[in-house]
């Protein structure tokens, strides 16, 4: 293939790519709630970049323990390319335009972590699918450099049986296992990125049922 082909091709081929980056942009959203007198979400309306909230709107957002055999909690550190660059996080992300909760905690799952060949995002998907447990869902305030941001935040947990896993670079710089407990800790003492709230023990109370139930179904297969 001559020069002049390989410069069309791949002029092609970036043409392509903007258009579909644009297209993505064009449809994108993000649904926006309210915090109703019993503490209840209510859908509010859609807006197409964070700009457009308001004081009080809430955003839609998912977390999950990630559990593997030993009882071991996987916590990320966020990437210099984000706003919370350096912080620890559990696997996290916000619900785009019309996905369900659990949609959005099995794409983020796969996003972040299993950025490898199609065969090691296609399991790591089918596990998600399998075994992710919703807990509770709480709202929560997150403060950064002065600003501050609204979620209401689904919880979920998921044993987890994966040796592989293909980190997001552009997300997250590092991963750790470690016990549960101290995870726990992590989040209570304020040294992840989730704001401190008492509501916690109730989620962490469910982890380790959860868990603990899991962990006897697959001993007794």
């Amino acid at each position: 293939m001559n020069d002049f082909k390989k410069s069309l091709r791949s002029e092609n081929k970036e043409r392509k790519t903007k258009k579909m980056e644009n297209t993505q942009q064009a449809w994108q959203f993000f649904k926006t709630y309210k915090k109703g007198k019993s503490g209840k979400k209510t859908y509010q309306k859609r807006i197409s970049t964070k700009s457009e909230l308001n004081q009080n709107d809430y955003l839609g957002g998912v977390s999950c323990f990630i559990i593997d055999e030993n009882g071991n909690i996987l916590i990320e550190k966020r990437g210099n390319t984000k706003i919370t660059a350096g912080e620890m996080d559990l696997c996290s992300g916000h619900i785009d335009n019309n996905e369900t909760p659990t949609q959005a905690m099995i794409r983020e799952y796969v996003e972040e972590l299993h950025k490898g060949d199609i065969n090691e995002q296609e399991q790591a998907r089918n596990e998600a699918i399998n075994n992710l447990k919703k807990l509770d869902e709480l709202d929560l305030v997150f403060k950064n450099k002065g600003n501050e941001r609204k979620f209401f935040i689904q919880f979920y947990l998921m044993k987890t049986k994966l040796k592989r896993l293909t980190i997001q670079k552009e997300e997250i710089s590092d991963i750790e296992w470690i016990s549960m407990e101290k995870a726990f800790d992590l989040i209570r003492q304020g040294k992840t990125k989730f704001p401190y709230d008492k509501r916690y023990e109730k989620i962490f109370e469910q982890v380790r049922e959860h868990y603990q139930e899991k962990d006897k179904q697959d001993r007794e297969k």
